[in-house]
């Protein structure tokens, strides 16, 4: 649920347009996470992978195939995927992500298509051309309609084309933050599972620390809603996708939590005094092929 804040957030009635606040917060943090240890980039300069394993070996061989990657960020893992063979689009709602992933694209020599939108608002402009679409970690929060968001899937797959998602858990997204989960007791939730569509506003604090850059804090407001795994599924179930596989993980990509280990693989895990909870999930997805 990047970027995690530590503070207590409040249901906004008064919202404006939520998806400015947050289109000027990743304006403003993209240049931020370019520049962190957490996104490696300088190392994908120099020829490592930086998408995480378990995510290469659900999606499989994306060689000679077209890619769609819906809320691309500055398009790091969208390059990744292009240097293994595939033909990427990808799309971001901010245009800092999108310039800074353009330049990258020519500064590397990935060909890469990058494209400035919110996913909502594609329209018909990718209807069908796509053997794979792609998203993850920490993507969903920013969605406040996952019905619109399935309908986007669908639309842009080809028929027997397929959909993957790699996401925190809903579960993950309401452990409390304010002090070390070292046993089940401290294990309890502070988010809510069941957003029922109402973001929650996040106001910037001073203490407010970025998942990827902890000296970094954001001047900006921002607006994340919170979707229990069934709303995922039904939002592509709904969209005519068919569900292949789901799975859920007892780990994440970075200390969402204090009092997480890191493991020898670099995912991050809580301490073996809590009982196991569900911290990722993925699921893979669809679109039939006519008979």
């Amino acid at each position: 649920m990047p970027p995690v804040r530590p503070h207590d957030a409040e249901f906004s009635d008064d919202l404006g347009n939520p998806y400015a606040h947050n289109e000027a917060f990743w304006d403003e943090v993209t240049p931020v996470h370019a520049a962190s240890d957490y996104y490696r980039l300088s190392e994908f300069k120099r020829g490592d992978d930086v998408l995480h394993d378990f995510i290469v070996a659900e999606v499989g061989d994306v060689s000679g195939l077209s890619m769609l990657h819906l809320q691309c960020h500055f398009g790091l893992d969208s390059l990744n995927w292009a240097r293994m063979g595939a033909a990427v689009t990808g799309i971001d709602i901010s245009g800092a992500s999108i310039e800074r992933a353009t330049g990258l694209s020519s500064e590397l020599d990935i060909p890469a298509t990058f494209v400035r939108a919110n996913v909502l608002e594609m329209g018909d402009r990718f209807d069908g051309q796509f053997d794979r679409v792609f998203t993850s970690i920490g993507a969903l929060c920013w969605i406040g309609d996952l019905a619109a968001w399935g309908r986007a899937i669908a639309r842009a797959l080809k028929p027997g084309g397929m959909f993957y998602i790699a996401e925190f858990h809903p579960v993950m997204d309401t452990l409390q933050q304010s002090s070390p989960i070292t046993n089940s007791s401290a294990a309890y939730p502070q988010y809510p599972y069941f957003g029922n569509r109402i973001p929650l506003r996040f106001d910037p604090e001073g203490d407010d620390s970025d998942y990827a850059e902890a000296s970094f804090t954001s001047e900006e407001t921002t607006f994340e809603w919170f979707h229990p795994v069934s709303e995922v599924i039904e939002a592509l179930i709904n969209a005519g996708l068919t569900i292949d596989r789901f799975h859920e993980y007892p780990f994440v990509t970075y200390k969402a939590r204090q009092g997480m280990i890191r493991g020898d693989d670099g995912l991050w895990r809580l301490p073996p005094e809590v009982i196991a909870l569900p911290l990722m999930f993925t699921i893979s997805a669809s679109r039939p092929a006519p008979r």
